[in-house]
């Protein structure tokens, strides 16, 4: 991995401006790879795709403002939490600037979110941890509000590749959908899947058969 000068972006509500990671390359070196299409790539850090102001407390896409190079390094990412995520969600919903390609990206990260409060654990440095320190026991209305979300992503997404709607499959199962999972998945050409492509087909059709909600690791057993 190797970094390059930071990118400076300003906030459109208050002009305050941040720093954020730049990366000349990269690689995918331990990467740990999620059912939900989420990575974890320690020589890949990725910057949120919205940012909060630490100013005004305002949430905005960062690809969306104008940036400039900077002269120094930097390793903010901006992450968000999950409370954040749905903070900027409702934030976002009646924002009349933002296309559904946008909304798209902001409810893959609020599912991704999600799943990070109850699956997915990471110490304070960052650093992602596999194992949660206890089981997760996601409150009703939270498991009722990403199951919302998971809908309205389905609605929004063009889901019509064969890995696509498998991945609509696995959106399914993780909301307990299990009918709709299973009727997604007979809809998939498995012919059409590449062999890699085929496990993590095997695998959300294995965990829909015994009604596991949970999200996975990509070659967990």
């Amino acid at each position: 991995m190797q970094k390059g000068n930071t990118r400076i972006v300003k906030c459109p509500f208050c002009g305050e401006e941040k720093e954020l990671l730049s990366l000349i390359s990269g690689n995918g070196m331990g990467a740990t790879s999620w059912s939900d299409g989420k990575t974890v790539g320690p020589m890949m850090p990725r910057v949120s795709p919205v940012q909060k102001c630490p100013r005004c407390s305002k949430y905005y896409l960062h690809y969306k403002q104008e940036g400039r190079t900077g002269d120094s390094m930097s390793d903010e990412r901006g992450r968000l939490s999950y409370s954040q995520w749905k903070e900027a969600y409702e934030q976002f919903k009646e924002d009349a600037t933002i296309d559904d390609h946008d909304r798209c990206i902001i409810l893959m990260n609020l599912i991704h979110g999600y799943n990070d409060a109850y699956y997915r654990f990471y110490d304070e440095s960052g650093t992602f941890i596999l194992e949660p320190p206890f089981e997760p026991n996601p409150p009703k209305e939270e498991f009722e509000f990403f199951v919302s979300k998971i809908q309205r992503y389905i609605a929004l997404a063009d889901m019509t590749r064969p890995e696509d709607l498998m991945f609509k499959a696995e959106l399914y199962r993780e909301a307990g959908m299990f009918e709709e999972c299973k009727e997604t998945l007979e809809t998939v050409d498995c012919a059409k899947l590449h062999p890699y492509t085929r496990k993590i087909y095997d695998e959300i059709n294995k965990r829909m058969e015994r009604k596991v909600k949970k999200v996975f690791r990509i070659g967990e057993e």
